[in-house]
């Protein structure tokens, strides 16, 4: 009997949907950032002294040669890419200004660039379920760098764990 409770309890934790807002607001050299964590639409706050200590852990990481960057950015790219199943909101501003008219107008295309592919990914995957709002401005005046992110997406650990089983598969 404890054995079938503990199987149907392990059944809906990995069938729940899990949901993430995640909020990073830079201006400067100041940063913020909200993480929220819940099942469905019910978010709870992540304590700021946590993720202090997550952003600590992660900087003390070295990356002593280009290829232990290169495998850290592609597992962190590849458990981004599990998380991301469901995008609920997408909201990304981008103020950038190098004080040079040619590198700032660089700099926007650049950008563009980057997000271009992983917004067309996402789409071609059916992940967005609203159409992300993006904007990206060049300030000619100043040397600035302003970022306002704003992400919800919803996972499945059962989900998760079947695309991890299909990659080892293969």
């Amino acid at each position: 009997m404890r054995l079938l409770g503990l199987l149907l309890v392990l059944a809906i934790i990995l069938s729940i949907r899990f949901s993430v807002e995640f909020r990073l607001v830079t201006e400067g050299l100041n940063i913020q950032s909200r993480l929220r964590f819940g099942v469905g639409r019910i978010l709870f706050a992540m304590p700021q002294a946590m993720i202090k200590r997550v952003n600590k852990a992660i900087r003390k990481r070295s990356s002593s040669s280009f290829e232990s960057a290169v495998r850290g950015f592609k597992a962190g790219f590849r458990l981004l890419d599990n998380f991301l199943q469901t995008i609920e909101l997408l909201h990304l501003e981008v103020q950038i200004g190098t004080g040079d008219p040619f590198s700032t107008a660089l700099g926007t295309g650049g950008i563009w660039a980057l997000i271009s592919p992983v917004l067309s990914g996402l789409n071609a995957d059916n992940r967005l379920r609203t159409l992300p709002e993006i904007r990206i401005e060049p300030d000619y005046d100043e040397v600035n760098l302003q970022v306002d992110l704003h992400c919800i997406f919803q996972f499945r650990l059962g989900q998760i764990i079947i695309n991890e089983v299909k990659k080892v598969m293969v």
